[in-house]
């Protein structure tokens, strides 16, 4: 007999045809076996992925019954691989010959029975569909197509028949989803085409399915204003314009720094030497002007179409006049860096010991740029039991100093020997007042170390006239160096 339904009351019905049909049992035996298919020829135990079968056990007398299938698939009456019912509905997950198989215990090895149905699964025939199931943002729906803002993600889902469990979604977007489930942002404005391939890990006798929807989402311009978040100057005069979106990267050119213009608090104009996005972030272009740190203004005008800046949504930057730039004043150390190979602005230095300083020209010490100032102690006991000393300060260049604004106060030191001491001092030439802090235990003997006094914060005291001074302590009877390189004292 062949029943290809799992309804349990057709089953029930086999299993009283079965019993009406075949020849009498001995009720008087201890075993009565009697195992069998919905399909009554071997051969016809085929079916495809996510089809079932019903296998029944009519035995009597059978102390333990089980069946077993290899996972994925599953029996459904309880959704495991074993099962110890009489009536066994099977689904099959996976391609190939996939055994079920029973065993009966009778409690004696020489009555205890098992067999096994081979079934034959074919990958199923697989008809790729799909849906849109959500939109994150304003949309709306025109003849079947998706129409919406820049920004917005849509969520789309397999509606595929024939239980696929490989997936491929193709769009022109720059990402890769292979689920079930995709969820895609669109940013860039125009019409996109939507394309699934639906298939198996290991299909016999199947193949993939591919559907697209041509033109289904289309992205029209963001409605949110695409400006200028924040702009400020780097240490090297630099001006980084922060914008609230990305840039649309592809449409910056020669042409851009045209839009843009620079003049300071005077008035003046400030050539700007290139123009260029960020490396790092892509909502910041970098305008590069000749280093200076009084305030500066920008102003920014659709010059021409090849030359505005637009967001990667399409949209074009607002213009605007006289943006003022959160920037650096004047770095106070008018020779941080030494390059004109003069002290300045230090004098030859006040001796308890002996030694000297020079500026060293040398690119592969330096830290920055191609000079270094090198403080050199010679051998040297003092009666109170320290080594040689040196103080270097300020002799020009006195600035001041006040709670209303933040400073930076930082330099690069390297040790070379056993330096004990630094010590950095703020001194206000008029009035006297003072301040000062150690840094020993930040050297390290043979490399270049960053000393940070303050770092974008106010200082506590007001100066009318300050100036800065090092002092340096060697150990007793050594001759050690301290180089020192790059000093900034900055105001916000």
């Amino acid at each position: 007999m062949k029943l290809k339904g799992t309804n349990i009351f057709t089953i029930l019905f086999c299993l009283m045809t079965a019993f009406s049909c075949r020849p009498d049992f001995e009720y008087d035996k201890i075993t009565d076996i009697y195992v069998f298919s919905t399909e009554s020829d071997p051969n016809d135990l085929v079916t495809t992925v996510g089809g079932n079968f019903s296998f029944t056990d009519a035995s009597r007398g059978e102390y333990v019954r089980e069946w077993t299938i290899d996972g994925p698939s599953y029996f459904t009456n309880n959704d495991d691989t074993v099962l110890t019912e009489h009536i066994a509905h099977v689904r099959f997950k996976n391609t190939g010959v996939v055994p079920v198989k029973i065993k009966l215990d009778f409690g004696n090895e020489e009555l205890n029975y098992d067999t096994t149905f081979y079934v034959t699964v074919y990958d199923s025939a697989i008809t790729t569909d799909f849906e849109v199931i959500d939109v994150e943002g304003d949309y709306i729906i025109s003849n079947g197509k998706y129409i919406m803002e820049s920004g917005a993600f849509v969520n789309f889902k397999s509606t595929s028949k024939g239980s696929p469990d490989t997936f491929k979604w193709h769009t022109s977007l720059d990402q890769n989803f292979t689920d079930s489930v995709a969820r895609m942002e669109f940013v860039k404005p125009g019409i996109y085409d939507i394309g699934l391939t639906a298939s198996r890990k290991e299909p016999v006798k199947g193949t993939a399915s591919t559907l697209y929807k041509n033109s289904l989402i289309e992205v029209v311009p963001s409605t949110i204003p695409f400006r200028v978040d924040q702009m400020t100057q780097s240490e090297e005069g630099n001006i980084f314009v922060k914008f609230n979106r990305d840039l649309d990267l592809d449409e910056i050119n020669d042409n851009t720094i045209n839009n843009f213009s620079i003049k300071d608090a005077n008035g003046n104009t400030i050539a700007i030497n290139h123009l260029a996005p960020s490396g790092e972030v892509n909502n910041t272009l970098i305008l590069f002007v000749d280093p200076t740190f009084s305030k500066l203004y920008v102003t920014y005008t659709h010059a021409n179409q090849s030359g505005d800046v637009q967001s990667v949504d399409g949209v074009k930057l607002e213009e605007f006049t006289d943006k003022e730039v959160e920037g650096y004043q004047h770095n106070f150390f008018t020779n941080g860096s030494f390059e004109n190979g003069t002290y300045a602005p230090f004098n030859d230095g006040k001796w308890v010991g002996s030694g000297g300083m020079s500026v060293i020209k040398d690119g592969s010490t330096a830290v920055d740029g191609d000079h270094y100032l090198q403080v050199d102690f010679e051998p040297y006991q003092h009666n109170n039991g320290n080594g040689s000393k040196l103080t270097i300060e300020m002799t020009e260049g006195y600035f001041p100093i006040t709670s209303e604004y933040n400073y930076t106060f930082e330099f690069y030191a390297k040790a070379i020997g056993n330096i004990r001491v630094l010590k950095v001092t703020l001194k206000d030439e008029d009035s006297g007042s003072s301040m000062n802090k150690t840094f020993q235990d930040q050297l390290v003997d043979g490399e270049w170390v960053k000393i940070t006094y303050f770092s974008n914060e106010p200082i506590s005291k007001e100066f009318i006239n300050a100036n800065v001074q090092f002092d340096f302590i060697a150990e007793a009877n050594e001759t050690p160096q301290l180089l020192v390189d790059h000093l900034v004292f900055s105001q916000h």
